[in-house]
């Protein structure tokens, strides 16, 4: 399934650009995890949770931090 939907043959499942790019970087971030699990459980777990970041963002869990991180680079409040 990975192989088809990054591959773009499958449009059907996400509708948006930032749904597909969340997706990519989940799905990236769970190859590095497998490729360093050798190297050491810390940056394993550093990459899965990046993965984890990756699909909050995809289904709406978001941080204040991350918020403000928008307003401010999106609308320039404070500058």
């Amino acid at each position: 399934f990975a192989e088809t939907f990054f591959a773009g043959q499958e449009s059907g499942l996400v509708t948006r650009e930032r749904q597909r790019a969340c997706l990519q970087e989940a799905a990236e971030a769970l190859r590095r995890s497998t490729n360093v699990i050798a190297d050491g459980e810390e940056l394993a777990a550093e990459e899965l949770r990046r993965a984890a970041y990756s699909l909050g963002r995809l289904l709406g869990r978001v941080d204040v931090e991350d918020i403000l991180d928008v307003i401010f680079r999106e609308f320039c409040i404070g500058k």
